[in-house]
C-alpha cells in the first residue's frame, strides 16, 4: 500500500520538486522498460501550486505507463514550456500508433487513463489533447492554467 501511495505522490515531488520528480520516475521507466527518456523545462515551473503540480506529475506518469503498455516506443520525449496563460506538456513517442477516437469511444478499462488525465486537468480549467498517426507515434498535451500564485 506504502508503495501505492508513493507511486500516486512520491516524497520527491514536495521535497524537491516536480522537474527531479519526473527526472527520476523517467530514470526508473528506462531502467524497467528500455524506453528512453528525455525532458525539457524550464525552471519557473516550481512555482505552480501543489495541485497543479501533482496533475502534471500523474499526467505524465500515467501517459509514459500507456506508453510502456501499448505504444512499443524506443523513445519518450517529454517537454514543459511556459505559455502567456499557463503551462503545455507534451509527452512524444515514436510508437505505434492506434485510433484516438475508437479507444475514447470504448468501453472497459482501455480508456480509463485517457479519462483520468482529461478529468484532472479539467478539474483546474485546463486541457486535454492526443493526437496519434500511422508511422509518427502519438502525442499527449496537456495545457494547464497557471494558478493565482504564479
Amino acid at each position: 500500500m506504502h508503495e501505492f501511495a508513493r507511486e500516486l505522490r512520491p516524497a520527491a515531488l514536495d521535497d524537491l520538486g516536480l522537474i527531479p520528480a519526473l527526472h527520476s520516475f523517467m530514470k526508473n521507466f528506462t531502467a524497467q522498460t528500455g524506453v528512453h527518456t528525455h525532458l525539457t523545462a524550464f525552471a519557473g515551473l516550481e512555482q505552480l501550486d501543489t495541485a497543479r503540480r501533482t496533475i502534471l506529475y500523474r499526467v505524465a506518469q500515467e501517459a509514459l505507463t500507456n506508453v510502456s503498455r501499448h505504444a512499443q516506443a524506443s523513445r519518450v520525449e517529454v517537454t514543459i514550456q511556459k505559455r502567456p496563460d499557463g503551462i503545455c506538456m507534451e509527452i512524444k513517442d515514436n510508437g505505434k500508433s492506434f485510433s484516438v477516437e475508437r479507444v475514447l469511444n470504448a468501453q472497459g478499462r482501455n480508456r480509463l487513463g485517457l479519462l483520468g488525465m482529461r478529468e484532472r486537468l479539467e478539474m483546474v480549467g485546463g486541457r486535454f489533447e492526443i493526437k496519434s498517426a500511422l508511422g509518427q507515434g502519438t502525442t499527449v498535451t496537456a495545457e494547464i492554467p497557471f494558478g493565482k500564485d504564479v
